[in-house]
């Protein structure tokens, strides 16, 4: 019942901010646009939301191959679609990773093994998001200034955002109990000042972040050693899922008619991703969507931009729902029956 309850609030407020969009920029232009729909590309842009999540599996079935198991295609594939489910639905898309670390242990990995295998994904999209959030605010500046528009303090709060987020990475490979210890520090520090029951949240959250850093660390120094190529490879499969994935609303673009604006729409993208990971709303439902209507309105005509901004969505979130509802069902049904068969006599 909670689930349905989350997923019905991420698929209401993204429709409500795409309603908002819609009903902002549709003018008799929008009908023209519509008229034009190039409805190939959008065939294109499917594809290329289908190949992203192929290189997730992929993914997924390399680096449990690095670690010596040997997880079927097929299976890896179920366990991406219900994650997509589960991220859609929570905030910083954080129920994916519990899903996928059940699921690998369904598949035959230890517990230990199926946590290292999720951190090292979680590793390796950081890492590449990192340098992705690096190059967008190096490009940035000087595409706003081609635009015309005055970035402010924009660009430099997004370069310290990054800076810090890099130190935090390298304390964790480097010195994790440092880390630790200043993690407490400053939660403890945080706790006198804040109110009670926000101290308590905040202390468990400690032991959480604790537990996460052993995880990482653990994760990184299996797959230094015997599962150095599979790591190589499983960061090929990340990359390559990233890049298509954001290359879809430029493939939107050129089916309205557009410029694909393929560097400016990378960078709007990865922005996109980074806030919409902030955990405000379940999926980044509504904050994506807004996000990405205030980058993509820097360059995109009005006329179009609220018909782009929900073919993007439709794609790229509601599809995953729908998707991961199925994998979903597969999952309850065979948990169903697995209990009823340990039951019998």
């Amino acid at each position: 019942m909670r689930q349905r309850g989350w997923l019905f609030v991420s698929v209401s407020l993204s429709a409500l901010v795409l309603g908002i969009v819609l009903a902002l920029t549709v003018d008799e232009a929008t009908f023209a646009a519509l008229g034009r729909l190039d409805w190939r590309w959008i065939g294109v842009a499917l594809l290329s939301h289908g190949a992203a999540l192929l290189c997730w599996t992929g993914r997924l079935r390399l680096l449990s191959a690095g670690l010596g198991y040997r997880v079927p295609l097929r299976a890896c594939g179920s366990i991406v679609l219900a994650n997509i489910l589960a991220a859609a639905v929570t905030p910083s898309s954080a129920g994916g990773e519990p899903v996928r670390v059940h699921e690998l242990y369904r598949a035959g990995l230890r517990a230990g093994d199926a946590t290292a295998v999720v951190v090292t994904e979680r590793l390796l999209d950081f890492l590449l998001l990192l340098a992705a959030v690096s190059l967008a605010v190096v490009l940035l500046g000087g595409q706003l200034a081609s635009l015309g528009v005055d970035g402010g303090p924009l660009v430099p709060a997004i370069g310290l955002l990054v800076l810090a987020f890099f130190g935090l990475f390298l304390l964790a490979v480097r010195s994790p109990d440092r880390l630790k210890r200043a993690v407490r520090t400053i939660g403890g520090a945080l706790c006198r000042a804040l109110p009670s029951r926000f101290a308590c949240r905040l202390a468990g959250l400690e032991d959480r972040l604790d537990r996460e850093v052993d995880h990482f660390h653990a994760a990184v120094r299996r797959f230094a050693g015997q599962g150095r190529l599979h790591l190589a490879l499983a960061l090929l499969c990340s990359a390559g899922y990233w890049v298509l994935d954001f290359l879809v609303a430029s493939f939107v673009l050129l089916a309205l008619g557009l410029p694909p604006h393929w560097l400016l729409s990378l960078l709007c993208q990865m922005l996109v991703n980074v806030i919409a990971l902030l955990p405000f709303t379940p999926g980044g439902a509504g904050i994506a969507e807004a996000s990405a209507a205030s980058l993509y309105g820097l360059f995109v005509p009005s006329s179009a931009l609220g018909v782009l901004i929900v073919l993007w969505r439709l794609i790229v979130y509601h599809l995953n729902i729908l998707l991961g509802l199925g994998a979903g069902l597969a999952i309850v049904r065979r948990e169903a029956a697995r209990r009823t068969h340990l039951r019998e006599p």
